[in-house]
Order: C-alpha cells, then sequence, then structure tokens
C-alpha cells in the first residue's frame, strides 16, 4: 500500500548496506493527503478494517485528489502526463481499482511513475543513508511499510487500519517533528492500565497470557521457531566486614539496604583490604552499589577524599549523578561547603569548570573523553583533587574493547601517573556486564591485577525465550509483537538496530492503533537530552507503556522494571543480548524475544538455539599494545609529566619500540642523559580522538555564489577512498551528495547536494603480505598460524547501480593511490590435495573458500566481542608468498586490537560453526544468510555454497585427504658450491660544503635573490682525500664540476642558501644533484629550524667561530684568510655533527624550557647515497642534462 505509493514495488531491492532514513516532508504530505482522501468509508468489524469494493465514486474522488495535486505541484509536463494516465483509467477495465490496496497502486503507477517532478517521483527511491547497523546489513524496503501498515488490519489486527497514512518522519531535528505528536501524554495516566482506562489498553496481563496470544495469532504462525523457559534463581545474601558499609548500613541513603548480595559483600571487602576489584554479574544485581558505598563513606569520614567515575556514554552520568546526590543529601552531605558529587563534561559551562578545579566535589562524574582532553592536560589545576583520589570507577567495563577499549586503557595509564605524581594511588573498580574473561579484560585495561568477583547472587524471576524467524521482514513480526504485547498491557521495550527503524516501529504502531499513540514512544540518540531524560523518568514511573529503542538504552540507565524485551535482530554478541534482556523479568517472569533477522548470523542462531541460551558469553578483546594507538597517548603522556626510564608504563610489551619510533619522529625529544622523554608539542591530546583509529577528513558542502563552505561531517582516513572518492555519491543524513573533491593534504572532501536515481560503489583489490610469523599449530587438515601482515589495497573504479533493482549503469576507473595498513592475522594454510578433492568433486575451489571466509567472518561475533566490521578477510587460491591456498582473517583497525589472537585460539569452534551454518541453511548456492557478505568488494563472485561445505569438511578432517605425489627422495643431488665473498665496497665520493657571499640579502632585495648575492668564498671538505679545498669567485666553474662529480653532497641549508647562490653561475638545475641537507632533515623531524651554531655547542661544545655579517665586513675589508678559515671551519663543524650522528644516532639542542634533548638521526653514509639516488632516479635520465651541463661549464 503505502509502499507502493512511494514508488517502491515488489521487487524492490534496497542497495547493499543502504537503508531507508528519512521520507522528504513536503512529498511524504503530498502522499498522505492523497491516500487520505483515497481512503473509502472504513466498516470495522471485531476491530478489522474490511475490505470493501470501489465503486465509481470512491475512484473519482481519490483520482480528482490526484488531479488537484498534480495542478498545484507539479510541473506543465507532469500534469499532462497525470492527465493522460486518468483518461485511461476505466472501471471496467482488468486493472481498473476494486479495493483500497489497488487506488494506492494507482497512485503509484499513474502518478508517481509517470510524473518527472523531483520531489514525488525521486524521494522515496533515492534518500537513502548508510545507517549504524554493527551487522553491516540491508534495511530491506521491501514489504516493510506495506505490512506494517496492515498490522492488525485486514489481515487480522484489532483497531483501526492506518492504510495509507504517511510515515511522517524527518531527520532534520533531534525530535522528528513530523511525527506531530506530544512527546509525552500532557497527563500522566495510571502505570498500569487495567479495565477500560482507554480505548487502546487491554487489561493488564501475564507474559504466559502473551505467549498464547503469540501462538494463536494468524500472522504469527510459522514464525515462532524455538521457546524456552529460564528458571527463576534465589537470592544469596552474605555478611560483610568492610567498615564502608557497617557505617552506612540500613541508612536511608541507600534504600535502607539491610543484606548485601554475596558479590556486594565479597567485593566491598575486597576493596577494604585495598584491593582493586573487578564486579562481572548480571544486570540489575546491584552492582553500582558496590562502588557508591565507599565512595559515600570516603566522602562523610574525610573531607579530603575524592572520587572519579568513569561512563562511557553521558546518558550514564545523569542518572549515576541523580542517584549520587540523593544518597550524598540523605547523609547530610549535601548540606555543606563541598559539593558531594558533579558531572565534568563538554557540557559543562566554562565558569562551573573552574568552580569545579577550584573546589572538585566528593564525586567526580565524567566520561574517558573528557579526563583525555580536559583533566589529564591540566592536572595542575586539579591538583587538589587528585592529592584526594581514593577510588576510581570503570562502570560497563565490556563496552572497553576494540579500538576505544585500546584509547581507554592508554587513558588509565596517563591517570595512574598523574596521580601518583600528587602522592595517591586510588583504588580501582571495574563493574562489568557477564563477559567470559572480565579478570583479563580488566587486567588489560587498567594494567593492574585485580580481584574478580563474579558470582552472582542477586535473585531472577523466571524468563522466557521465544525466537522467531520472520516469513517477511524482522521489522514487520517486531511491530505486530510490540502492539501485542502493550495491548496486553505489559510493560514493553524493542531494541532496534538503526534509528531509523526504530522511528519507523513506533510509526507504524501508533498508526495501526491511534489509542496507544500516547503510550508509547521511540528513544535514540539525537533526541534532545531533556527529552531522553523525560522519557526516562516517564518509564521509571510507568507512564509509558512501551519504548522502542537504539543501543542507547542498552546501558545502566534505571528505566525500571520491564515485562517484555524484543530484540529486532540479534544485537551482535551475547553480551549484549543478555544486557539488553536484563531489562525485564526484574521483579516477575518477563518474556525475551529476538526476531531474527535474515544474515548470517541471525539465522544461525535461531537454528541452533542452544548457543544463545548456554550462557556461553563471548571473550572481550582489548589490546593495550597496539603501536597506532599506544603511540598517540604516549605524547599525551609527555606532555603532561616527562616519561621516565624505568616507569611501569613503560616496561609493558611493545611500549619501549613506540617511544623509540615516536622519538625517531620528533614527536618525542629524549634528554641528553637518555633518561627522560619530553614532548616536542604541549597540547598533542586535540588530535586524539578515543572512539576512533586515526585522522578523519571533513566533508564540506560547496557554497552557493558568494557563500563559504560549510562542514557537514566528517568520515575517518580508512574510509574515505571507498565512500568519498571524486563521482561518489555521499549518503548524509538521508539526503545525496556528490564528491566533487577529494583533497588529502588539507583533508578535506567537497560535495554538493544532488538527486539520481542512482548510488556508487567503489571496486577494490587487497592483497596480504605477511611481515612476520608469531605462532603456529595444526589444525585438521591444515596449518594455523597467526603473525603481522600489511593489507594493501587498490582502488580500481566504481560502478554507479541504479537505486531500484541495483542495475548496473556504468563502470568509471579510479586513479588513487593505494593505502595500506599493517595488522594482526590469523591464516589457514591448505594443502594442494585438499583443492585437488574440492575439484574433483565438482567444486570451484576459490568460489567455496571465498564462501568459507564469508562465512566464518559471519560468525566471529560469536568467539571474541566486536562487530562484523572489525574483522576483515581475504581468500587465495595461491598465496604468492606460501604458494598454495589460504585464508586470511585479520584485525581491520592498524596495528590490530587482539581480535585475531583470540580467534587464533577457538578456530576450531568458529569452523565447527560455519560448517553447522553452511550446512543448515536451505538455500542451494548461497545466500546472505550463509555465505553472501553485504561488504564483499568482489560483489560475492565467485562464491560456491558447496564447494564451501566440502572444504570445511576436509579442514576439520571430517574426510580424507587424496594422497599426494612426493619427491622421489632417492635422487642424488649434487652439493652447491659455496658462493665466493663479495668484493670489498669501496670508499664513496662524498663531500662537505658551505659557502660565503659578497653580498647581503637586503643589498640584493631579499633572499630571494640569491642568485646575485655572488660567492666569495666556498670550501669543500672531500672524504676520499681526506682534506680540505678553497675555491673563490673565479674559481666557481671547478667547484660546480667537483660538485657533479661526487656521490653525496652534504651541506647546512644548501638547497635554500648555497645552490640559490651558484644559481647564478649556471643554468644547470643543482636540485638534481645527490645531496643530503642536515638542516633538512632536522627541520622535518622537529618542524622548526636550528642554528648551525647551536647544534655545535650543544652537541660537541663547539660554538661557531663568527656569523654571516662577520664574514661580509671580512670581505668588504679584503681579509680573505679569515674569511676562509671561518668558512673552512662551518664545514668541519657540518663533517663532526654528521659523523657525531652517524656514531651516537643522534645530535642535542636545547628547548625553550631549557632541557637538553636528543634528535634522533640514524646517518649512514650508503643509505644516504641510497636515498639521494632514489629522489633522483624520477627518471635517471633527467639527471643527465643537469650533470653534462656542469662539467660543460668545467671545460669552457
Amino acid at each position: 500500500m503505502v509502499h507502493r505509493a512511494l514508488g517502491l514495488g515488489a521487487g524492490h531491492r534496497a542497495p547493499r548496506r543502504l537503508a531507508a532514513e528519512r521520507l522528504e516532508v513536503d512529498a511524504g504530505e503530498r502522499l498522505a493527503d492523497v491516500a487520505r482522501e483515497a481512503r473509502p468509508q472504513e466498516a470495522r468489524a471485531r476491530g478489522r478494517l474490511a475490505r470493501q469494493p470501489a465503486g465509481e465514486e470512491a475512484v473519482e474522488r481519490p483520482l480528482d485528489r490526484l488531479d488537484h495535486v498534480a495542478q498545484r505541484d507539479l510541473g506543465r509536463r507532469s500534469r499532462q502526463r497525470v492527465a493522460a494516465s486518468r483518461s485511461a483509467l476505466s472501471l471496467h477495465e482488468p486493472r481498473a481499482p476494486k479495493a483500497l490496496e489497488d487506488l494506492l497502486e494507482v497512485a503509484r503507477g499513474d502518478l508517481l511513475a509517470l510524473a518527472d517532478h523531483a520531489d514525488l517521483h525521486r524521494t522515496a527511491g533515492t534518500v537513502v543513508r548508510e545507517v549504524e547497523d554493527p551487522a553491516d546489513r540491508v534495511l530491506g524496503l521491501e514489504g516493510e511499510t506495506h505490512e506494517a501498515a496492515r498490522v492488525q488490519g485486514s489481515a487480522g489486527g484489532r483497531g483501526g487500519g492506518c492504510a495509507g497514512r504517511r510515515p511522517q518522519i524527518c531527520w532534520r531535528s533531534p525530535r522528528p517533528p513530523a511525527l506531530r505528536r506530544p512527546l509525552l501524554p500532557p497527563r500522566a495516566p495510571p502505570p498500569r492500565p487495567r479495565g477500560d482506562d482507554h480505548a487502546g489498553a487491554a487489561a493488564v496481563g501475564s507474559v504466559e497470557a502473551l505467549l498464547r496470544e503469540i501462538r494463536a495469532e494468524r500472522e504469527l504462525q510459522g514464525e515462532v521457531a524455538h521457546c524456552a523457559r529460564l528458571p527463576a534463581r534465589p537470592a544469596e545474601h552474605a555478611a560483610c566486614g568492610a567498615r564502608a558499609w557497617s557505617r552506612l548500613r540500613g541508612a536511608r541513603a541507600l534504600g535502607g539496604v539491610e543484606r548485601l548480595y554475596a558479590h556486594q559483600a565479597r567485593a566491598l571487602e575486597l576493596l577494604e583490604a585495598d584491593r582493586d576489584v573487578v564486579l562481572a554479574t548480571g544486570t540489575a544485581s546491584g552492582k553500582s552499589l558496590v562502588y557508591q558505598i565507599p565512595a559515600l563513606a570516603d566522602a562523610v569520614a574525610s573531607p579530603g577524599a575524592h572520587a572519579l567515575f568513569l561512563f562511557p556514554l553521558r546518558a550514564l552520568e545523569q542518572d549515576q549523578q541523580q542517584r549520587l546526590y540523593a544518597a550524598a543529601a540523605a547523609l547530610g552531605l549535601a548540606a555543606g561547603a563541598r559539593r558531594p558529587v558533579a558531572i565534568y563534561d563538554g557540557d559543562t559551562k566554562e565558569a562551573e569548570r573552574r568552580a569545579l578545579r577550584e573546589a572538585p566535589p566528593a564525586v567526580l562524574v565524567t566520561t574517558p573523553d573528557m579526563l583525555h582532553a580536559g583533566i589529564l592536560p591540566s592536572h595542575a589545576s586539579w591538583a587538589r583533587f587528585f592529592r584526594g583520589l581514593r577510588l576510581v570507577v570503570v562502570d560497563e567495563l565490556h563496552t572497553y574493547r576494540g579500538v576505544f577499549g585500546g584509547h581507554v586503557a592508554q587513558v588509565l595509564r596517563r591517570l595512574d601517573r598523574v596521580a601518583a605524581h600528587y602522592g595517591a594511588r586510588p583504588r580501582v573498580v571495574a563493574a562489568s556486564a557477564t563477559v567470559a574473561n572480565p579478570g583479563e579484560l580488566a587486567a588489560r585495561l587498567t594494567g593492574r591485577e585485580p580481584a574478580l568477583v563474579e558470582r552472582d547472587g542477586a535473585p531472577r524471576p523466571a524468563r522466557h525465550v521465544v525466537l522467531l524467524r520472520p516469513r517477511g521482514s524482522a521489522n514487520t513480526t517486531a511491530a505486530r509483537l510490540f502492539r501485542l504485547s502493550v495491548r496486553a498491557g505489559l510493560r514493553t521495550i524493542a531494541f532496534t538496530k538503526a534509528r531509523a527503524v526504530a522511528e519507523l516501529l513506533y510509526t507504524w504502531v501508533a498508526e495501526s492503533d491511534p489509542a496507544l499513540r500516547h503510550r508509547i514512544t521511540a528513544y535514540r540518540a539525537g533526541y534532545l537530552a531533556s527529552e531522553r531524560r523525560e522519557i526516562e523518568r516517564s518509564l521509571f514511573r510507568g507512564e509509558l507503556l512501551g519504548v522502542i529503542s537504539t543501543s542507547a538504552l542498552e546501558l545502566g540507565i534505571d528505566v525500571g522494571d520491564l515485562d517484555v524485551c524484543i530484540l529486532v535482530g540479534y544485537p551482535g554478541s551475547q553480551i549484549a543480548t543478555w544486557q539488553r534482556a536484563g531489562r525485564v523479568g526484574r521483579a516477575r517472569e518477563g518474556l525475551v524475544a529476538l526476531v531474527a533477522g535474515a544474515d548470517a548470523l541471525d539465522q544461525y542462531l535461531v537454528a541452533h538455539p542452544e548457543r544463545l541460551l548456554a550462557g556461553r558469553f563471548e571473550h572481550a578483546v582489548l589490546d593495550p599494545a597496539n603501536p597506532e594507538i599506544a603511540g598517540l597517548h604516549l605524547a599525551c603522556a609527555a606532555a603532561e609529566l616527562p616519561l621516565e626510564a624505568g616507569e611501569p608504563w613503560l616496561s609493558e610489551p611493545g611500549v619501549s619500540a613506540c617511544v623509540e619510533a615516536l622519538e625517531e619522529r620528533g614527536a618525542l625529544y629524549r634528554s641528553e642523559s637518555g633518561r627522560r622523554w619530553f614532548a616536542a608539542r604541549r597540547r598533542p591530546h586535540r588530535d586524539v580522538d578515543l572512539r576512533a583509529a586515526g585522522a578523519s577528513c571533513a566533508i564540506l558542502l560547496e557554497p552557493e555564489a558568494g557563500g563559504r563552505a560549510r562542514e557537514i561531517g566528517s568520515i575517518g582516513i580508512g574510509r574515505v577512498f571507498a565512500e568519498c572518492h571524486e563521482g561518489a555519491i555521499y549518503l548524509h543524513r538521508g539526503r545525496q551528495f556528490l564528491v566533487t573533491e577529494l583533497d588529502l593534504e588539507r583533508r578535506t572532501v567537497r560535495v554538493r547536494a544532488v538527486d539520481v536515481p542512482f548510488y556508487t560503489r567503489a571496486l577494490s583489490e587487497k592483497e596480504t603480505e605477511i611481515l612476520s610469523r608469531e605462532r603456529a599449530r595444526p589444525v585438521g587438515n591444515f596449518r594455523l598460524l597467526l603473525g603481522r601482515v600489511r593489507v594493501t589495497t587498490r582502488w580500481t573504479g566504481y560502478e554507479r547501480r541504479r537505486v531500484h533493482g541495483q542495475d548496473l549503469l556504468g563502470t568509471e576507473p579510479l586513479a588513487l593511490p593505494p593505502t595500506s595498513f599493517e595488522t594482526t592475522a590469523l591464516w589457514l594454510e591448505m594443502p594442494d590435495e585438499l583443492r585437488r578433492a574440492v575439484e574433483e568433486a565438482g567444486g570451484h575451489f576459490m568460489g567455496g573458500i571465498h564462501a568459507v571466509e564469508h562465512a566464518a567472518l559471519a560468525l566471529c561475533p560469536l568467539f571474541a566481542l566486536c562487530d562484523r566490521h572489525d574483522v576483515a578477510g581475504i581468500s587465495y587460491a595461491r598465496h604468492p608468498q606460501l604458494g598454495r591456498p589460504a585464508v586470511f582473517l585479520y584485525d581491520a583497525s592498524a596495528g590490530g586490537v587482539g581480535l585475531a589472537p583470540s580467534l587464533f585460539e577457538r578456530v576450531e569452534a568458529l569452523l565447527e560453526a560455519t560448517l553447522e551454518l553452511v550446512a543448515g541453511c536451505e538455500c542451494e548456492a548461497g545466500c546472505p544468510s550463509c555465505v553472501h557478505s553485504p561488504k564483499c568488494g568482489s560483489g560475492n563472485r565467485p562464491i560456491d555454497k558447496r564447494a564451501a561445505r566440502a572444504a570445511l569438511e576436509l579442514l576439520l578432517a571430517r574426510a580424507p585427504l587424496p594422497v599426494g605425489e612426493e619427491a622421489d627422495a632417492s635422487a642424488p643431488r649434487l652439493a652447491a658450491a659455496p658462493p665466493p665473498p663479495p668484493p670489498e665496497p669501496a670508499a664513496p665520493d662524498v663531500v662537505f660544503l658551505d659557502l660565503e657571499t659578497q653580498r647581503a640579502a637586503l643589498e640584493v632585495g631579499g633572499w630571494h635573490n640569491a642568485h646575485l648575492m655572488r660567492v666569495s668564498v666556498a670550501v669543500l671538505y672531500e672524504t676520499l682525500a681526506d682534506r680540505f679545498v678553497a675555491f673563490g669567485e673565479r674559481d666557481v666553474e671547478a667547484l660546480l664540476a667537483r660538485l657533479a662529480a661526487a656521490e653525496l653532497v652534504v651541506g647546512f641549508n644548501v638547497r635554500r642558501f648555497d645552490y640559490r647562490v651558484l644559481r647564478g653561475y649556471t643554468g644547470a638545475d643543482l636540485e638534481r644533484l645527490p645531496t643530503f641537507d642536515l638542516l633538512d632533515e632536522i627541520h622535518a623531524r622537529l618542524g622548526f629550524r636550528l642554528a648551525l651554531g647551536h647544534l655545535g655547542e650543544e652537541t660537541l661544545g663547539r660554538p661557531k667561530t663568527a656569523d654571516g655579517l662577520q664574514a661580509l665586513r671580512w670581505w668588504r675589508e679584503g681579509r680573505l684568510p679569515e674569511l676562509e678559515a671561518y668558512c673552512r671551519a662551518d664545514v668541519e663543524l657540518l663533517r663532526d655533527l654528521v659523523r657525531h650522528a652517524e656514531a651516537h644516532g643522534h645530535l642535542l639542542f636545547r628547548t625553550k624550557q631549557g632541557e637538553r634533548v636528543r634528535i634522533p638521526l640514524r646517518l649512514r653514509t650508503e643509505e644516504l647515497i641510497e636515498a639521494a639516488r632514489a629522489r633522483l632516479a624520477a627518471p635517471e635520465a633527467a639527471a643527465a642534462p643537469a650533470r653534462a651541463a656542469l662539467r660543460a661549464a668545467a671545460s669552457v
């Protein structure tokens, strides 16, 4: 119905990685007006919309409305087309509309398909965007709006139908204005409706009654794949001897709690013993009480005690502040001069920030981002706070994984350094959802060895779990289920993977049953903070009966007790699944329903429910030694406090290598003693984003005439070639933009708004180079290896494909530089016999292992806590380094985040699950539910599902390998003669150059006229002859010839000064000479220049004997011996500095702060010559004219 009116036919397939998010308001309203006028009188029978034949009047009225819209809103051409299409309609023709659905088909076929008005004709198909979907799935548009409009409608729903009603969706402001509904009801209704409270709410039901209704619901019959009941668990209490508990036991501040659960008591006793603690228990098990009690007890006992609470999201800060403030007020802490609790984050006003620094609260609540960028860099202003820091709380520990976790691990190490600087060593409490390795995760994150408490003593009522495999759209089934639950009076929460889906589900349910409109709401990031808080409070108070949310409500925001949790698609991990499920059934039995999507992971779990119900949680993976991330934070740490040799942090694996690399790049300066490192910049923090793996490019919207470019977003440097190459269609907030320019140097992408019926997809080829092998072990019929690899992507072109149907419209080439990064990978090295066995069975071997790669990648989140895009893969029928077939799985982030090592330990289980997935899928040749991937750069070609199954059975030794041919071991072999020793290399011909001039720069109009300054004297030091040679102005030709003959010319500012002066004597390009400029090298490392005399004095204790002005006076006075001696001394100083760098690997200089530090310069003459030759080899022939000109000048 509605989807037809929007031009989305039944055969429509949304483009890969795209999903509907936004419908233009104007066009959407016009179509809705048409549909509303088109709807005949609705006969209601038991709440269902009867299917009524449409008489001539019922047809003419909407057709008149179509004419009106055409006359008002469309161009002349469109009006003519609509009129022509109307004249062709007749009630007596076979295509004449007989019912409401057919009327909407008229709207689609005879208005939109013929009209060329951009607002109507292109709206639905082209305003799409990429959504934040961890599984990177397609949100199928087919049937979604159509079926949801019929939820409990003509197919058996209750209440009024919603045929033809517009979705009313707009994403132009934080709260969708087009929903045209009050965010909350004007007056709070009773918490749980009973009897006839309002027309749309049924009496309060039970979970068992809802289960019976689900089984009886005709639209859901056949979709329920599995039902289970998880038994209840009683509470386990324990006595606690901690002094903090003794002080606060039974206090009104803690809600009068008299007894603690066993895990709470154990954790408090460990904290009392000055141990760090990680608490890993279920949702709603009272973890927050464990760190609130010692924080409040410290605040009561000592006015100078402080605690730092870290939360991954600002929404959690607000929730925690409210609870803490209420508890502090009950203890009388709010009445004192010191504030008991305060939030310090990006929303905190500057005056408030200043007040918090001067008088820090007892508990400071913040995020890791603000700790990194706002507190640690200014630690001197927080000295009072750090001196009294007793407790650090890291809540939602399980969220600190991958790239974000790697950053936070470094921030916590920096926090330890700063706290130690002020004499504090705070205890650390980490609170986590249930993961497979909470102790290991906490140790990696904090750099400490915390005590683990994971036996959950909290009670848990029984829960029912229902797994559904929809015949059509998962969103449609979820909408039906949500509506059933809310109408039964059960407090319900639905979790979706995308903002768009949350809004669509709300709209469909509200339109299908208007009486529920003010009892339900959507919730997602993007709403105003005040709106989100009001929704949370209304849920807690029971004023709202249902909420449809993204993951924004997954974490520990308290919204009260709920009855039903609907998961619209598998959340991506067991941890997220049970974290969300923990929202329901806290005080009575609850229901958790998983509505499976079409992708491989969802379908696998529905087919194997024991994997979901067995409680086998994933391993949370974190690599604090990622060199890309550690390097950023080492520079930040050095800016806060100089790094000291012997620090515990520097002894961690890989950290010392990072320090050396930073020193080499000039980001750190090493002290003369070699024991300390200083930051090269005062605030490197500004360039470090904790939630990103690297740099990003700004996306700039081209201005209209006379305007300025406006930044509309950003994109990571790792994705910019794939999504923002020139000619790409970039999607942002539902709108299309054409990329007109990609400037890598400025890191900007320029775009302009367009409205086109196609999208683009970059084409690439990947290569994997093995850099090192760290571990290996045999598995089944293959060898498994782990090591470092370099992944290189070559961007070959891009496709333009039609939005509707994905028809290929054309392919364009791309001229982009290849991109590469180093990471950690595991790879399956297969014997050639495996290939032969698959091919002899009639399979396409490359298609088979390609399918194995896709299916294994899809299931990786079952074995390591990650998102689908965190791991990537590539398959080889024959890898060039291995000489045999291989499948690589690697961390998709530069440097690696620890996923490949984790999967290395579990590869057998991963491949077993992959075989179960491939064998259990009912498709013939492969589909998105098993071996097709939406991320495949080759468009899922080649793919052979049967070959994949055969390959997996052979890999796991379920089937024997055929016997291969072995080389004849009896054949005699001749011993190879040892190679002759290489000849001793000849010493290179290197000259050191310096010259003085007859005139000053001011005398010739500036430094750009250096060719007019004329040579007074030049001195060379020849390494082969070990001698100094002086040249006057009349000897310049000989000087030029000698420079041309040398293998390397070494100078100090030689390119910017000496060569420019000599340019006055020759037409040759002196830049083509093989040159090493020491000043250029220093500038490249430090970002600024240093004087030769400063380097000589700090490094060798030898300052310059004079300066350039004195040299000019000597020339004018005719004192040539003094002038030549001064020039010779400069050349000698330059030579000795280079030799010092060769011998010691550094030079010294003094910073503005007075510290003498090192410039890392590991100079080797042979390497300098090779680098100079490489620079000139573009092409080598280009250097020949310069050399020939110099030699010709010498012969004159």
